[in-house]
């Protein structure tokens, strides 16, 4: 990559780009994944517990539906009203201008700028909306969003992944 090569995305951040970014940060985590498949463990295991022996005739169990909530709520609502707190938190902050260098990538708003270098990141996930930049380390971002329709055109998509591809690890 050049010295003077860069491209700069301007952008509001919606809050289904957010969503995006937090599933994305969840599917690169252990943690996350581990998550994921206990709540679905739960739904599976509220269904086999509540349902089949309702429909042998038996009496619903209560708890049967506290674990089928769980389920519910831990899957479904949960991420929408996370992505929707972030997106809150960072429409109070204004248009957001995220520039992509040699550097890393700075990211300025009404309230000030940070600029994370490569090596404070490891790898990154394309997703349909965005660019998603996970960090590497405890004191790294755990992750920096860059949506696609920040960028003038195209052709400055193409150049970002291209300088994503040569920093970066692609997930």
């Amino acid at each position: 990559m050049g010295e003077g090569e860069r491209v700069e995305l301007v952008y509001r951040a919606t809050a289904g780009e957010f969503r995006e970014a937090l599933r994305v940060a969840e599917n690169a985590s252990a943690a996350g994944r581990w998550g994921r498949r206990l709540l679905l463990a739960s739904g599976v295991l509220g269904v086999l517990v509540g349902v089949l022996p309702m429909a042998l005739g038996a009496s619903a169990d209560p708890r049967v539906a506290v674990m089928l909530g769980a389920a519910v709520l831990g899957l479904g609502v949960l991420p929408w009203w996370q992505a929707r707190l972030v997106q809150r938190r960072a429409a109070a902050r204004g248009e957001y201008r995220a520039v992509v260098d040699a550097w890393g990538v700075r990211v300025t708003h009404e309230e000030g700028s940070r600029l994370t270098g490569w090596p404070r990141m490891a790898r990154y996930a394309e997703t349909r909306r965005s660019f998603v930049l996970l960090g590497s380390g405890p004191k790294a971002p755990a992750s920096i969003l860059l949506p696609k329709r920040g960028a003038d055109s195209p052709l400055d998509v193409e150049r970002l992944r291209s300088i994503l591809d040569r920093n970066l690890t692609r997930v």
